[in-house]
């Protein structure tokens, strides 16, 4: 009988360590992620005033957009296109340089869809060095919750390229002439007693580079641009989270935890001079931003779904 007891209260000691570790709780960085309240749309450049210009996409206006949609860099401004709703209940806002779908569910449920259209973007030139070019992005602001509080912040997204194709004959200079998608973050140094207090880099986990057949990682000055904001930018290799090729109408699952990745990235910031006065203590992330960046004559596409960023303690 004291035998039988001993198991049953093992057992029961496993099980309720088990359902401890499960109810330990989570923050959720993003919110909407069914896009029920649309997107502010962004003007067409950082710099202007008003920055953005309309809420966009809602099937709830009753409260303010939490996303964006940034079309940075673009001829042609969403601003004026007419929204449409298919049966299924897809919204749909397009132009001739971009297309956005907000597919039922959105980010939660089956989607969102991004196209930008590099050829009409261009026309039949090619962008020369400090020209602005098109962006296609959702974005969020993010409380600046210190990534220390999180024993891990795993990061998650499902994506398929849908295509992405030259649009033009004339030979691209890869130095200059890309399209890619890259989820980045803003990560700020937030503790007000630091003397790198408010200052930030640019964090990256790179999804595709029509370059290469898995995108490599970037470790340089944000410039190039008119409205370049010169902080570093560090994005980890593609290599670190995808075995094999990025192929053209495959779906991937990207999924990381962002602790060790912010860690590595304060080291290399520092490595080059940015940050030096920085503990990754006094890291957090502030924004978020995801989609096509396209400085090359390039028409391309791709789906997103299942976006997750959580902390765990």
């Amino acid at each position: 009988m004291r035998f039988f007891i001993f198991i049953l209260t093992t057992t029961c000691l496993v099980t309720m360590i088990r359902l401890y570790a499960e109810e330990q709780p989570t923050y959720s960085f993003f919110n909407d992620l069914q896009l029920t309240h649309g997107f502010r749309l962004s003007a067409v450049r950082s710099s202007f005033s008003p920055n953005e210009m309309k809420n966009i996409l809602a099937t709830d206006d009753t409260k303010t957009p939490l996303w964006r949609l940034a079309q940075w860099g673009t001829r042609f401004s969403l601003e004026f296109a007419e929204q449409q709703v298919l049966p299924d209940g897809t919204r749909i806002l397009e132009n001739e340089g971009k297309t956005m779908k907000i597919m039922p569910g959105g980010l939660a449920g089956e989607g969102v869809y991004l196209q930008v259209n590099g050829g009409a973007e261009y026309g039949d030139r090619l962008r020369q060095y400090g020209e602005a070019w098109p962006h296609l992005l959702i974005e969020q602001k993010l409380d600046a919750r210190p990534f220390a509080e999180f024993t891990a912040v795993p990061f998650t997204v499902d994506f398929r390229v849908e295509k992405c194709d030259a649009a033009t004959e004339k030979p691209m200079d890869n130095g200059l002439h890309t399209a890619h998608i890259t989820a980045f973050w803003t990560v700020h140094n937030v503790n007000k007693n630091s003397k790198d207090h408010n200052n930030m880099i640019w964090f990256g986990v790179p999804l595709y580079d029509v370059r290469y057949s898995n995108p490599q990682g970037h470790q340089a000055l944000d410039v190039g641009q008119a409205d370049a904001t010169g902080k570093f930018i560090c994005t980890i290799p593609g290599n670190r989270f995808f075995n094999e090729p990025i192929a053209i109408g495959n779906w991937y699952a990207l999924s990381c935890d962002l602790v060790p990745l912010i860690q590595e990235a304060l080291a290399a910031s520092q490595a080059k001079g940015f940050l030096t006065e920085t503990a990754y203590a006094d890291l957090a992330a502030t924004s978020f931003n995801l989609g096509w960046e396209v400085p090359g004559s390039y028409d391309c596409a791709i789906t997103l779904l299942n976006l997750t960023l959580t902390g765990k303690k």
